[in-house]
């Protein structure tokens, strides 16, 4: 029998041991990825300050909401109404996006026009009731994107995915693991 020659048996000893290997530290890598990425939708919780920021999710959900609720207003005004509508596309896009990184490319690409958006809201004669509910919502989209920007998640998947060995990342090059994505 082929196992009777002691070479052959440690041979297949160490190509299962190292079969293994990669296969846990595969594994292992890839649950680390998938618990960094919810921080996305969870939050990130912040140790020096002891408590669970909220999540970039919850946020982009805010500035969705008060996007689309400015682009309705204005698309009852003729100079806004392609401009409010491109942008109501922009935002199906965003809440299309299934990656992380998908959801940052389309939400910072919204984003820039739906500030370009609320500009050219000066040069419309927009209804006092419309400037007061366009300026409500510039307000709930400022305060999103100003915390989206200082969020603390991209430094934590920075941070934790970092803190990974290296010869534990060289062996997940092996098989690949999903690194978690950047917002």
């Amino acid at each position: 029998m082929v196992l009777k020659n002691r070479k052959v048996a440690v041979l297949i000893t160490i190509v299962v041991a190292v079969l293994a290997t990669l296969f846990g530290v595969n594994r292992s890598l890839a649950r680390l990825s998938r618990s960094i990425e919810r921080m996305f939708y969870d939050g990130v919780y912040l140790e020096s300050e002891k408590y669970t920021q909220p999540s970039l999710d919850s946020q982009i959900a805010k500035h969705t909401d008060a996007t689309l609720g400015l682009a309705t207003i204005l698309t009852n005004y003729s100079g806004l109404h392609d401009d409010a509508e491109f942008v109501i596309a922009l935002r199906r896009e965003l809440l299309d996006a299934e990656s992380i990184g998908d959801k940052s490319l389309a939400f910072w690409t919204m984003s820039r026009y739906v500030n370009s958006l609320v500009q050219a809201t000066a040069e419309v004669g927009l209804s006092a009731r419309d400037s007061d509910a366009v300026s409500q919502y510039s307000s709930t989209i400022n305060g999103a994107e100003a915390f989206i920007r200082g969020a603390a998640y991209n430094q934590a998947v920075s941070k934790q995915w970092n803190e990974q060995s290296s010869i534990a990342r060289a062996i997940g090059l092996l098989l690949p693991v999903r690194e978690p994505e950047m917002f």
